[in-house]
């Protein structure tokens, strides 16, 4: 039986209504006139942030830019209540948070009515966990923000937590053995003894520190990026060319797999995962390694091949809908890739690399879902 038009639209805004946050870096959940479109975002260099068109194939389109803060290592897109598109991005060269609507028609961004947001020190990665924006900082501090549904930022009771020396990247988990917990990670490169700050986040998005927490990984082992796999943390080690893996444990405690850590390429700085095969961006030899990942123990296997030829990296891989893309700020380019949901080997996209016309940095996607029947622009 066909739907009826108004009817179908309604659905529409109930089922939207019923969501109270869809945030994060790989994608924006939110019915939308724009149809099935998909972008990536990017902060730059120079003071720009892109906007990416992203076909069925996965290659990138022409950027359009907005004005936005030059060197920023973080970007996360954002929809508080389900009703309109955010994408937040870090200032270092003003300590402060940024924010910026995201059009429901084309993709492209304007500055948002609130903000700047102002932190008390450098502001790096973002990441959030329902409505709550989290932010890494320089002096190894957390800061917390509450995401309200018109977009604007306010800061949790406690804000800043203290984590430790180097702070680079964070990772936001719910626990995969206990209900309603979830845990917040902070890596601390440049810590001699290359731990991970653990926290339990309370509802309110508060951080409580897990017992026993920092857990060392690898001596000066430099650790970067995350990846979530459920009961098991992955964690890059850009000193010790390589990736410890660890169990995530009911408290939210870690502990390494036997095994770990596992060996990589040079540089190894962030880490993306799909179709039980994980995938590492190494930055000093322009290679990406790819692994099968055991479904039980976690254990890693360099799959035949690997590491495969890339490109240097200026910020994390990203991972969405079946492709990597890495940012090459010497080249003003994104790099794609399409890893084989077979055997894992990873070659280059068509049309790659493409041009960005400025050195990308972070990136971020957003998607919007496809809409039947299509309103029309």
């Amino acid at each position: 039986m066909k739907i009826r038009r108004p009817f179908f639209f309604l659905l529409l805004v109930l089922v939207a209504i019923a969501f109270t946050l869809s945030c994060g870096k790989n994608s924006l959940n939110n019915p939308h006139l724009c149809s099935g479109c998909q972008f990536v975002y990017s902060t730059t260099n120079s003071g720009q942030i892109l906007t990416f068109p992203v076909s069925t194939s996965g290659m990138l389109g022409t950027p359009t830019s907005v004005s936005g803060p030059a060197n920023s290592t973080g970007i996360v897109t954002v929809s508080p209540g389900g009703l309109q598109l955010y994408v937040y991005v870090s200032d270092p060269g003003n300590n402060a948070i940024r924010a910026y609507a995201v059009s429901n028609s084309d993709g492209s961004l304007s500055s948002a009515p609130s903000g700047p947001y102002p932190v008390s020190s450098t502001p790096g990665e973002l990441t959030c966990f329902g409505t709550t924006l989290y932010v890494a900082s320089s002096a190894g501090s957390i800061f917390a923000f509450t995401v309200s549904t018109d977009g604007s930022l306010t800061s949790v009771s406690g804000s800043p937590f203290s984590a430790g020396a180097g702070l680079s990247h964070l990772a936001a988990i719910p626990s995969a053995t206990v209900g309603n917990t979830a845990f917040l990670y902070a890596a601390n490169a440049d810590d001699p003894n290359g731990s991970i700050t653990a926290f339990t986040i309370g509802s309110n998005g508060a951080l409580a520190p897990v017992p026993g927490s920092p857990f060392a990984t690898v001596a000066n082992g430099g650790p970067e990026g995350f990846y979530d796999g459920g009961n098991i943390l992955y964690v890059a080690l850009k000193n010790a060319n390589a990736v410890v893996a660890l169990t995530i444990n009911a408290d939210g405690s870690l502990s390494p797999i036997a095994g770990s850590p596992f060996p990589a390429g040079h540089g190894t700085s962030s880490l993306s995962a799909a179709d039980g095969f994980l995938f590492a961006a190494n930055n000093l030899d322009g290679t990406i390694s790819s692994y099968s990942m055991d479904p039980v123990s976690g254990a890693l296997t360099q799959v035949t091949g690997s590491p495969f030829t890339a490109a240097v990296p200026s910020g994390d891989v990203l991972y969405d809908n079946g492709k990597l893309f890495l940012p090459d700020a010497s080249s003003n380019t994104i790099n794609g890739f399409a890893p084989d949901p077979a055997s894992g080997k990873v070659t280059s996209l068509s049309g790659s690399p493409f041009q960005a016309g400025a050195g990308p940095l972070a990136l971020a996607m957003g998607g919007f879902p496809v809409i039947d029947p299509p309103q029309s622009h």
